[in-house]
């Protein structure tokens, strides 16, 4: 039986290389449109929002089945982030932004078409995001207290840092925030042959968090409240970009 199953994996790992029909690798450059998505934020009074724009590298390498399908791997470092402004307490303006870099890695799908130096491309990539860094900003009039909103959970949390002694604090811009967020990025447009195996790709993309990229658990210490309220929404952050880049693709005899 052992010798059967070795033998049977076997053949599926041999079919599989003599599938494949080529390889094909590249990176993108990315300017991304970043905002964050709250329903508690969206229908506060005590705030208005901008979006932040945030620059990103995507690499992929990729395995061709086919001239038109592709799978394989992507990985990319990229920001995601948020700003926020309006009234404070003394009726003056307050500014705040959130500003979060992940490394996400994850499976790709693509699609393809060539027609003379033209063609299409389109990817497909679910993900996991890695946190990485996080950093808050805050300037101007103070907010009501509370921790509802993002401005008085960013305001609360540098209140805190600037008072404390403890070294361990210092993780706490990471501990607030999941340290593990699932997405999704799709990315589609046109490629133009600049040589026999390369292509440089204009694209369109769009990426989306899967789940709450908050840690609503998170206390300063253990027994301080929460950080979040309770009643505080799911936050998801979203990306749309504008990308370029190259593709080097090679096709097996």
């Amino acid at each position: 039986m052992r010798l059967s199953g070795v033998f049977v994996r076997n053949a599926v790992l041999v079919s599989l290389a003599w599938a494949q029909q080529g390889l094909q690798m590249g990176a993108r450059l990315q300017l991304a449109r970043s905002a964050f998505l709250s329903q508690t934020e969206r229908t506060s009074p005590l705030l208005s929002q901008n979006p932040t724009y945030k620059a990103g590298l995507v690499g992929f390498f990729a395995w061709n089945w086919n001239p038109f399908l592709a799978t394989g791997l992507e990985v990319a470092y990229q920001s995601a982030g948020q700003s926020y402004y309006g009234l404070g307490v003394n009726g003056d303006s307050y500014q705040a932004q959130v500003r979060l870099h992940y490394l996400r890695m994850g499976l790709s799908l693509i699609g393809q078409y060539a027609q003379g130096p033209w063609g299409a491309f389109l990817t497909v990539s679910p993900s996991l995001a890695f946190l990485t860094q996080a950093d808050l900003q805050y300037q101007g009039d103070s907010l009501q207290p509370g921790n509802l909103v993002q401005p008085q959970i960013i305001q609360n949390t540098l209140a805190y840092l600037s008072r404390s002694t403890n070294p361990d604090d210092r993780l706490a811009l990471l501990r607030m925030y999941r340290r593990l967020v699932p997405t999704l990025s799709v990315s589609g447009g046109l490629r133009v042959r600049l040589a026999p195996q390369v292509w440089l790709l204009g694209l369109v993309g769009y990426e989306r968090a899967l789940s709450d990229i908050e840690n609503k658990s998170y206390r300063f210490r253990p027994e301080a409240p929460p950080l979040y309220a309770p009643e505080r929404s799911r936050t998801f952050y979203q990306l749309l970009s504008l990308q370029v880049g190259l593709q080097y693709e090679v096709f097996f005899e």
